[in-house]
């Protein structure tokens, strides 16, 4: 199969022009061979301005759970925007939403809505140093919590230079005293957590996790047994709050997130644009007593598009379509990634495992690291790891029409269908011989 890609590279040049890299985000320019652009979206598929269709397995990388153009969701968008797009005010589907989200989260008794998955881990940072007096965050390394100065340390792992280590920042620009409030440790390593609580606790407001490690080349790392039991009970006695940030994993992992899915409840829990099949908005939910600070105004959370009575409508209807029990939509999304990720990994087990496969509920990571064994933190996930082998399994399977992330993950949704699992197999199967043999050359 060969695609054509002159159309993209026309606009690709011509946005370079007028936005820098042609990119509004910067993950979307590692991209092959250069960032595409596409026109056209529906169910399980995806169409660039070229013309050509790819089965897609990004899904506006996880939130379009029920696949793009969801008809509920278009309709409740339609509807509104003939209504009004912004009231800077209140309306009654605000209020369903968040009643909504704490009838499927234990926990997430209230809501307060905005934007961006970056803005809801602001507000729920600022609340728990609020609400405990205290100034310092724990997180782990290779977690992403968005891109804001004050918890963008560590997503690139530590700086080993030195007498003590510390947290890369994630860009240029960062000032060097917002990290002196943040510790950062490895994912699944208790011991490590439970010696800095003991030794910091009194200064820690929250720790902040990933319940499931799921960014970047780190994706679907699960928690070790009794690692997120373990961290819930270290706050509760110390006093410290725990965050849970389920912008991937809210809504897919499992309806009432992974919190419900391993049966830890967190302090305070931050969703993003899964809740509403990709419309830009996110919330950050507690129990009454902790966003009180929020209703005094004691905490302020400001933002003249929070609630936009758009991404509001979206979200309700895809909140009530997703958590239909009778249509069974998220088991049919579980189901198809079950699928997925057996074969890929039978796949992996003909090649000497070059190739390795981690999955969770919903999704699927494909990875090319010299060790076979399962990474269980930030160090091992990319201890030799073959970004080059990774880049050519991506340009080689959107050459074959199946579009996944660059880092190789694979999100599954409800509106692909067993076809679409078996002619992507079929896809990875013919091209990864390829990609095993390039990489055994260098």
């Amino acid at each position: 199969m060969s695609l054509t890609l002159e159309v993209s590279h026309q606009l690709f040049r011509r946005a370079c022009k007028s936005i820098p890299g042609g990119v509004s985000s910067n993950n979307r320019a590692n991209w092959h061979p250069f960032p595409l652009f596409y026109s056209y979206g529906k169910g399980a598929y995806i169409w660039d301005v070229d013309g050509n269709q790819y089965i897609d397995f990004v899904l506006g990388r996880g939130p379009l759970i029920l696949g793009h153009s969801c008809e509920p969701v278009v309709a409740a968008i339609e509807r509104q925007a003939r209504k009004g797009q912004l009231f800077a005010g209140q309306t009654l589907a605000e209020i369903e939403l968040a009643e909504l989200i704490s009838e499927l989260v234990p926990g997430a008794v209230q809501s307060r809505f905005c934007n961006s998955g970056s803005e809801a881990v602001h507000a729920a940072l600022r609340l728990a140093r609020a609400a405990t007096g205290r100034t310092e965050v724990i997180r782990f390394a290779g977690h992403y919590h968005g891109w804001y100065d004050n918890i963008s340390w560590g997503f690139k792992g530590m700086d080993t230079e030195g007498i003590a280590s510390k947290p890369l920042a994630l860009s240029e620009g960062q000032p060097l005293c917002d990290r002196e409030n943040i510790s950062c440790l490895q994912w699944n390593d208790l011991r490590s957590l439970e010696a800095t609580i003991n030794e910091r606790g009194a200064r820690i407001a929250a720790v902040i996790t990933e319940p499931i490690m799921f960014n970047g080349y780190c994706s679907n790392i699960l928690p070790l047994p009794g690692f997120l039991q373990g961290m819930r009970e270290l706050c509760r006695r110390h006093g410290i709050l725990l965050i849970f940030d389920e912008v991937q994993t809210g809504f897919r992992t499992h309806i009432g997130g992974a919190q419900s899915y391993f049966g830890v409840r967190p302090d305070i829990s931050v969703f993003g644009k899964a809740m509403s099949g990709g419309a830009s908005l996110a919330c950050v939910s507690a129990a009454e007593t902790l966003m009180s600070s929020f209703a005094l105004g004691k905490c302020i959370h400001s933002g003249t598009s929070n609630a936009s009575p758009i991404a509001i409508s979206a979200a309700l209807a895809h909140l009530r379509t997703l958590s239909d029990v009778s249509a069974r939509y998220l088991s049919i999304v579980h189901e198809l990634s079950n699928v997925l990720a057996t074969g890929l990994s039978s796949m992996a087990t003909m090649y000497g495992g070059a190739m390795q496969v981690r999955s969770s509920p919903g999704a699927v990571t494909t990875t090319f690291r010299t060790h076979v064994d399962q990474p269980k933190d930030h160090i091992s996930a990319t201890h030799n790891l073959s970004e080059a082998t990774l880049r050519r399994w991506h340009a080689a399977l959107q050459q074959e029409g199946v579009r996944i992330t660059p880092e190789g993950l694979w999100y599954v949704s409800a509106a692909h269908s067993m076809e679409d699992i078996e002619r992507a197999l079929q896809k990875a199967q013919k091209v990864l011989p390829t990609v095993i043999t390039a990489a055994r050359q260098r």
